[in-house]
C-alpha cells in the first residue's frame, strides 16, 4: 500500500496512540516503543497503551515504564484515547485482539486517521493505511522498514535500535525460525552498529527467570507432556492451581510451548493453559506443518505457519480430549502445509 499520503500527513505534529495486542510480547512492546522514540523525535505526541501487562524480562526497554495499562487503568486510557488524532495498531490484525481496548476504540466518537503495522496472516480490513507483510519475520522488522520508507533512518538510535532488534530476535527465536531472512540479518546487522551489546539484550530477554519456572518445566515434562506418535505431536497443559502453586508470574510461560519440538519424532507441540473463560492455546511446528491453518480451523485462532493461538470454551479436560480428534480430521484433509 502507498503510504505517502500518511507521511505527509505525519509531517505535521500529531496526538498518536500506539496499540498492542493482548499478553504483549517483545515483537509489540519493542516496536510500540521504538515507534514512540521516532514519532517524538519527528515532534509529535505518543502515547503506548496495552491492553493487560507485558512480562517483566522486558522491564529493561527505554520508556518501558511509560507504557499505560488498560486493564489496570481503563480511566486513564480511554481519556488519553479521546485525545487522539492518529491510531496505530501495532502486531495485530483483527480488533479481537485487543479485547476491552478494542471496545474503548470503538466508543471514540471523534474521528482518527488508523494505521495498521502487521505481519500476521489474513488482516481484517478496520483501519486506513497498513504496512501489511506475512513474510516478514516481525513487526519490529516492518517498523524499521516504515521508519525508512519515510526517509528518516537518520533518526534512528541505540535505545530504538535496542528495542527492534530485540523485537526481531524474539520473534525469529535469536534467527533460527524459518522467518529469518537475509534482510533480517541486514536489519539486524544495521541496529547493531549503534553500538548494541546483543549479549546484554540476549541476557535481558532470556535468563531471567526464577528458580520456580525451571522446576515448573521440570515439572511439565515428566508429570504432564503426552505424546500422540502417529500424528507426532506433544501437548501439555497447565491449570490456574498449577501456576499458583508454581507462582508464575507474567512471561513465566514464554517459550516453554517450543521445548517439545526438540524432539526428533515431533513436529507439533501444543500447550494449554486454563483461564477464568477459556483455554488458551498455543501452537508451534517444525518445517511444513502449518499450525496456523490448524488453529484457525478447529481453534478461532490465527497467527503464523509454525506459531499460532486459538482459544476454547469447553473444559481443560474436554479441549485435551479434542486435540486427537481434530488433528485426525486435519491430517485426512488434501496438503497439511497449505
Amino acid at each position: 500500500m502507498n503510504l505517502d499520503e500518511l507521511f505527509q500527513y505525519l509531517q505535521t505534529p500529531r496526538k498518536i496512540a500506539l496499540l498492542t495486542h493482548v499478553r504483549p510480547d517483545g515483537d509489540a512492546i519493542g516496536s510500540a516503543l521504538a515507534m514512540k522514540m521516532y514519532l517524538e523525535k519527528k515532534g509529535h505526541t505518543a502515547h503506548v497503551i496495552a491492553p493487560d501487562d507485558f512480562p517483566d524480562f522486558l522491564d529493561w526497554m527505554p520508556q518501558s515504564n511509560q507504557v499505560h495499562v488498560h486493564l489496570r487503568n481503563r480511566k486513564t486510557c480511554f481519556a488519553i484515547l479521546t485525545q487522539m488524532e492518529c491510531i496505530f495498531f501495532l502486531d495485530f490484525n483483527a480488533m479481537k485482539r485487543i479485547e476491552l481496548l478494542g471496545e474503548d476504540v470503538q466508543k471514540l466518537y471523534q474521528p482518527f486517521v488508523s494505521v495498521m503495522i502487521d505481519h500476521h496472516r489474513e488482516p481484517d480490513n478496520f483501519t486506513k493505511y497498513r504496512l501489511w507483510d506475512d513474510t516478514a519475520s516481525s513487526t519490529a522488522e516492518l517498523v524499521y522498514t516504515f521508519i525508512q520508507m519515510a526517509g528518516d533512518l537518520q533518526l534512528l538510535d541505540k535505545d530504538m535500535a535496542a528495542c527492534l532488534y530485540a523485537g526481531m530476535a524474539l520473534d525469529t527465536g535469536v534467527f533460527q525460525y524459518s522467518n529469518t531472512t537475509p534482510k533480517v540479518h541486514q536489519i539486524a546487522g544495521a541496529l547493531m552498529e549503534y553500538g548494541l551489546q546483543v549479549d546484554t539484550i540476549h541476557n535481558a530477554l532470556y535468563n531471567q527467570y526464577g528458580e520456580n519456572r525451571l522446576r515448573f518445566i521440570g515439572y511439565l515434562l515428566t508429570q504432564k507432556m503426552q505424546i500422540i506418535p502417529e500424528y507426532r505431536t506433544a501437548y501439555m497443559s497447565i491449570t490456574m492451581k498449577e501456576a499458583e502453586q508454581f507462582s508464575l508470574s507474567i512471561g513465566d510461560k514464554e517459550g516453554i510451548v517450543n521445548i517439545p519440538l526438540a524432539m526428533r519424532d515431533v513436529d507439533i507441540a501444543v500447550l494449554f493453559t486454563e483461564d477464568k473463560d477459556k483455554i488458551k492455546i498455543s501452537f508451534r511446528s517444525k518445517g511444513e506443518v502449518n499450525v496456523e491453518a490448524f488453529s484457525r480451523r478447529f481453534y478461532n485462532g490465527g497467527g503464523h505457519k509454525n506459531a499460532s493461538g486459538g482459544s476454547s470454551r469447553l473444559s481443560l479436560e474436554e479441549t485435551e480430549r479434542n486435540l486427537q480428534v481434530h488433528l485426525a480430521a486435519y491430517f485426512s484433509g488434501p496438503d497439511v502445509s497449505e
